[in-house]
């Protein structure tokens, strides 16, 4: 486990940081940990002092971060252009879009990708928008077959160099959204300082990134800065939150989410008590004892997060159906993800996938 440095925690929680006296220690639990930007910032306004050294590697390590964000943003309006004849649409979830709106300035979240959700209307033309994004990729007429039935929640894009991930599902857990007509009907059109973007609404922003977080094992720091920005800085309607966590059936690992970064941070929040199996589950499986471990808990995450659609309250039909696609997932499907070439025997890549899975799911 390679938890954060004291002062990371100390910035994160907004507290003063003790004078650091193992620098090399700090920088590297910055660069694991996600929070360039915030300890940069920090030195600049003296509340952390850092030598010339340490200052000019995270001023290095930021540049990057934001003309990788400049890149992500020219993407954006790439995909813009190129969607324009198809009449399809888009919103930008999570990453520069998050930054946008509840940080203060480019490159001060992490971000590695550009996530885009497409619209509603859209889904029956697929093949069309694939094709218009990722001229090269292929098998957009077998995309559009598996979105049809909701077999397929994301695709895998490349729009020049940069990884698209176009999500036909925006909460994207394996189990169906029942709200998908809403998540899209109540995105809006916001500006920011790189230009005009479409977004969720925050109590929706707020739910896809708590449930992002079970994803990733609570492995890092900086994204628990996500949801503190939110929960500050948005005007959040919490009675329209709790009516779609519920309609979700995802009060368990949205409201244990919530807490977890609001105990981890001591922000002052109402976060629902829950009980049950579930719950229990839950803290078994995402609790304090693997929370903000680095690169190893990440690492471990995928032993964890296929068992994040059976934590949905009344979502066992579902969670059914996600568990057999995950134990035995059609063809399709995993020549569209790209793990299985045409023609290659498909009982022997599961009897391979099979023992990986057990291997992933034995306690290290």
């Amino acid at each position: 486990m390679t938890a954060p440095h004291p002062a990371l925690l100390a910035l994160a929680s907004r507290r003063s940081p003790a004078p650091i006296d193992d620098e090399a220690e700090l920088v590297r639990s910055v660069g694991e940990h996600r929070m360039t930007a915030p300890v940069l910032a920090a030195h600049q306004e003296g509340r952390i002092e850092l030598s010339s050294t340490a200052a000019t590697t995270l001023g290095m390590w930021d540049l990057a971060e934001r003309r990788a964000h400049l890149l992500f943003w020219q993407t954006v309006r790439e995909v813009e252009h190129r969607l324009a004849p198809t009449g399809a649409a888009v919103a930008v979830l999570k990453g520069i879009a998050t930054e946008a709106r509840w940080y203060d300035g480019l490159g001060q979240r992490v971000c590695t990708d550009v996530d885009l959700l497409l619209d509603s209307a859209s889904l029956t033309e697929v093949a069309a928008v694939v094709d218009a994004l990722d001229p090269g990729r292929g098998g957009s007429s077998t995309i559009e077959w598996l979105v049809g039935r909701r077999l397929v929640q994301h695709v895998d894009l490349h729009v020049g160099a940069t990884q698209v991930d176009l999500h036909f599902d925006a909460l994207k857990i394996g189990i169906p959204t029942r709200q998908q007509h809403e998540v899209w009907a109540s995105t809006r059109v916001v500006e920011t300082a790189q230009g005009p973007i479409r977004v969720l609404r925050p109590e929706i922003e707020l739910v896809l990134l708590l449930l992002h977080l079970n994803k990733d094992r609570f492995a890092y720091l900086g994204p628990f800065l996500d949801i503190a920005h939110i929960v500050d800085r948005a005007s959040l309607d919490h009675g329209y939150l709790r009516r779609f966590v519920a309609r979700e059936g995802l009060d368990v690992p949205v409201w244990k989410s919530l807490a977890a970064v609001a105990d981890t941070l001591a922000l002052e929040v109402d976060v629902p008590r829950l009980t049950g199996p579930r719950a229990w589950s839950w803290d078994r499986l995402w609790g304090p004892h693997a929370r903000l471990g680095g690169h190893e808990a990440r690492e471990r995450a995928p032993s964890v997060q296929r068992f994040l659609a059976a934590h949905a309250r009344g979502r066992a039909a579902d969670a059914l159906r996600e568990a057999r696609r995950q134990v035995a997932p059609r063809r399709e499907l995993l020549e569209v993800a790209g793990r299985l070439d045409p023609g290659r025997s498909y009982l022997r890549y599961l009897a391979v996938d099979r023992r990986r899975f057990v291997a992933s799911a034995r306690p290290r």
